[in-house]
């Protein structure tokens, strides 16, 4: 089975979904797939794109490149890079993750046009809070099904993949009748497995010598934007550390919205006790995975996800989470693995108290049912069978009906 991953970007900086694509193909791959990842390249990004995914490529999965897409492409205006045509006809089954910008509504029309069996990771895109928190965003997304014909293209997948039900239940059909299937993220089983280095210690201790003063930390490590509700995790931080005054809060985060992020640094120099809290932009990607295990509590206070990326590897890591239930699992809470809240200050505030009042054990055997659940539910093996099981459904769902045309 011949399998194309297709992205827009595989930069460190393009957040999860690069870290979604690597570590399915790697199982994939290692499950005796042909696995090809087909990326927009930005020039002078590919050394940075091979060196993050070196691991990817040294398992034998291909990297192909091809140039980005803009919306003169999608109306005719200007030809498009056949490189793309060329490997969606090649594959058997093709996968798309993402949908709204121009380069994967080419790749879903061509994948739709070539009779390929394609499947679409929504990655949170349907969320539908995030879709109507403008008019303008939803009159923009709706004006891009109507121009560039992508109802059909939901309405014939294969299957339009969400990370669970409960996302499902949060976001907005584009028609009806689409093929829905319910798979989520995942991470190696080995990651949380190894301590931290010396000198990983040492690099935290340079960014944020702070860090080693405090008796418990807890840790942001997602993108700096205003989904991630990292203004309310302040805030609420700034509420409860005069109560715990030997609690630190590191913020690890992507800039993806420079406005934003001058808010919320205002926020953190508003701390009554600016020793414990450092926010920094220094510890990205994946050889900055090792503050997880360096942190005791990983907060996640999101308007809007997916499926997290950076939520499954705190998981694997063994430790108790702070979530909003738009993280949309809530099977942290219901297994003993921390606390889902509402995404607002007061919630996230009650929240950290609840974790921050927690004996050093009891907060052990929460890391110990994070790990557990981790191992049940997300390791990238189990994750990869049942991506494989449904690209060979959408290839003999595309046999038989091409049989029945006959």
């Amino acid at each position: 089975m011949r399998i194309l991953l297709v992205i827009d970007g595989m930069h460190p900086r393009d957040g999860g979904p690069p870290a979604v694509v690597a570590g399915s193909a790697i199982a994939l791959k290692t499950g005796g797939l042909d696995v090809t990842v087909l990326t927009t390249l930005i020039p002078g990004d590919e050394a940075d794109v091979e060196r993050t995914w070196a691991p990817m490529i040294e398992t034998g999965v291909k990297l192909q490149y091809c140039m980005p897409v803009g919306l003169k492409h999608l109306v005719g205006l200007q030809a498009v890079d056949r490189t793309m045509a060329d490997a969606i006809e090649a594959a058997d089954v093709v996968h798309i993750h993402g949908f709204w910008t121009p380069a994967l509504i080419n790749a879903a029309k061509i994948a739709r046009q070539t009779g390929t069996p394609y499947f679409i990771s929504t990655h949170g895109l349907l969320d539908r809070r995030a879709m109507t928190s403008s008019k303008a965003k939803w009159v923009k997304k709706q004006l891009a099904l109507a121009i560039f014909g992508f109802r059909p293209v939901f309405r014939d997948a294969s299957g339009i993949i969400f990370g669970s039900e409960t996302e499902d239940k949060e976001s907005w059909d584009p028609v009806r009748g689409m093929r829905k299937l319910y798979i989520p993220n995942g991470v190696k089983a080995s990651v949380g497995q190894t301590p931290a280095s010396p000198a990983s210690r040492e690099r935290l201790s340079v960014i944020a010598p702070q860090f080693d003063g405090w008796h418990r930390s807890l840790l942001f490590y997602s993108r700096i934007h205003p989904e991630k509700g990292l203004d309310m995790l302040v805030k609420a931080f700034n509420a409860v550390v005069p109560d715990f005054p030997d609690v630190g809060l590191l913020i690890a985060g992507i800039m993806k919205d420079e406005h934003y992020g001058a808010m919320v640094a205002r926020l953190v120099e508003e701390c009554p006790m600016p020793d414990q809290i450092v926010m920094t932009t220094s510890l990205t990607g994946p050889e900055s995975h090792f503050v997880y295990s360096l942190c005791d509590i990983f907060v996640l206070p999101s308007h809007a996800e997916g499926f997290s990326v950076a939520l499954t590897e705190a998981l694997a890591h063994g430790k108790p989470s702070l979530i909003t239930r738009y993280c949309h699992l809530p099977l942290v809470e219901s297994e003993g693995a921390g606390f889902v809240v509402d995404p607002d200050p007061a919630s996230i505030e009650t929240g950290l108290r609840k974790l921050l009042s927690r004996t050093d054990d009891e907060l052990s055997a929460m890391g110990e049912n994070a790990r557990s659940l981790f191992e049940r539910r997300f390791t990238w093996d189990r994750v990869a069978e049942q991506l494989a099981e449904a690209y060979a459904s959408g290839i003999r769902n595309r046999d038989g009906e091409t049989h029945g045309r006959r």
